[in-house]
């Protein structure tokens, strides 16, 4: 376990560090340090405020997709969410996304493999939010036809993505002997956690039953990538970029949600570069005012989010190791 542990570690690690390579080959460190020196750097206080401001977003959509589960506390899912998410800072291999539903079960005693299933029905809103937000904004902006083009698919793939929750929703015994035919080859000690976490999903899927729930975390999950959206815009303003403040904001923001999202060491260093570049490269934007931007942009992500881990851990009466420990064994009981 742990030599496994050690691997997925050192390939996270090796994965960062070759995006962070293609990410700054080339920059002029000079340009760069006199871009630092040019910025705006008041609007790092709406960054820093904007980082934290979005997890508490974040615990108001999950308080509703919690609701076919249990109902905890405001309090309970805000202090969940704020070390869940400090933690994916800190710590490697994503392990927030376990710690988070490990404390709200612990804390409000709801059956964790249900908690589970709702952190991969807010993945599933995510996408869905990046990939429409995506499409829209490059089908407006003056882009080449090439990133257009790739709107419209990734447009087409957020559509895709909810006809599939909305299928499985709603052919809930097809979606089930579907995976029971795809899971024949595989061993029953793999299978059977499958199915059950499945299960569970679908039991998270419910909260689709009302319309008017579903437009509430379909709103709460735009106004969220918005609010983020806005961090970006304070960093363009703050270095004077020639992106389009709305439209631009979003386009950029949106890319490095994709570039994160792949495998990364703790802090999504190398991912979260890499993406800041390429979505400001569509803009003509150079390369050393990218990365210089992308740096001051991260360590205000990295401040607001850390410290209200900190805060809420100081809360808890807890060390982040503690927490580590409980997510491992309550994670594997799961």
């Amino acid at each position: 376990m742990l030599k496994s542990r050690a691997f997925r570690v050192a390939i996270s690690v090796i994965i960062s560090l070759v995006f962070l390579s293609f990410a700054v080959a080339g920059v002029d460190w000079n340009e760069a340090w006199e871009a630092m020196a040019r910025a705006q750097y008041l609007y790092c206080i709406p960054m820093t405020l904007g980082a934290a401001w979005q997890l508490y977003i974040r615990a108001q959509r999950w308080r509703i997709l919690l609701r076919p589960v249990g109902t905890p506390e405001m309090k309970t899912l805000v202090a969940a969410t704020n070390i869940g998410f400090m933690a994916n800072m800190v710590l490697p291999l994503r392990v927030g996304e376990v710690i988070r539903p490990v404390l709200v079960s612990r804390q409000e005693k709801e059956p964790l493999g249900g908690i589970l299933a709702t952190i991969v029905l807010e993945r599933v809103f995510d996408v869905f939010t990046i990939l429409a937000l995506f499409g829209l904004t490059t089908a407006l902006l003056p882009v080449s036809e090439t990133v257009t083009r790739t709107g419209y698919g990734l447009l087409a793939m957020a559509t895709l993505i909810a006809g599939g929750a909305i299928f499985i929703r709603w052919q809930e015994a097809t979606a089930l002997s579907l995976l029971r035919w795809g899971l024949r080859p595989v061993p029953s000690n793999l299978s059977e956690p499958i199915e059950k976490f499945f299960g569970g999903f679908v039991q998270a899927l419910h909260v689709l039953e009302s319309p008017g729930e579903m437009v509430r975390i379909v709103a709460w999950s735009f106004f969220l990538w918005l609010v983020l959206s806005a961090v970006f815009g304070c960093a363009i303003l703050a270095f004077h970029l020639p992106v389009p403040i709305i439209l631009g904001s979003i386009a950029v923001t949106t890319i490095v949600a994709i570039a994160v999202s792949a495998p990364s060491a703790p802090g999504f260093i190398g991912t979260f570069q890499l993406g800041c570049w390429l979505g400001l490269q569509l803009f003509g934007v150079e390369q050393s005012d990218a990365i210089a931007c992308s740096i001051v942009l991260h360590v205000t992500q990295f401040v607001g989010v850390v410290g209200a881990g900190l805060y809420s851990l100081a809360r808890q009466g807890m060390s982040l190791r503690q927490v580590e420990e409980v997510a491992e064994v309550d994670g594997k009981a799961a």
